[in-house]
């Protein structure tokens, strides 16, 4: 099962079955189809860890609802630059998989978006 990285073999190598790993995966192989990617996974199935959305906000980390994104400063206002930040890569997200859906990468994206 060992295979070396230098081997030509496995050009990378993704750890967990979630929605990041998922993603970079499909946006590797768009932009090099001949790219030998492996992903591992430990649990019985994917996405059953921080993807899983009894795990998270379940708001696809747009930063909408995650009072972490938006801490208090020490003269009482509300500090938005993380959650801005957090929303612009989700926006980004969703602009990438619209792409697959045009391309017909994804098929059924009401399959994974409620």
């Amino acid at each position: 099962m060992e295979e070396s990285i230098h081997s030509g073999k496995t050009e990378v190598v993704l750890i967990g079955t979630g929605i990041m790993s998922a993603t970079l995966a499909v946006m590797l192989n768009q932009l090099d189809p001949n790219l030998q990617i492996k992903i591992y996974e430990v649990l019985d199935q994917p996405a059953q860890e921080s993807s899983n959305a009894w795990n998270n906000a379940g708001t696809g980390h747009a930063a909408l609802c995650e009072l972490n994104y938006t801490p208090e400063k020490e003269d009482g206002c509300i500090d938005i630059a993380k959650a801005l930040e957090v929303n612009t890569e989700f926006d980004l997200s969703r602009q990438f998989w619209s792409y697959l859906v045009g391309k017909k990468v994804i098929e059924n994206p009401q399959s994974f978006i409620p």
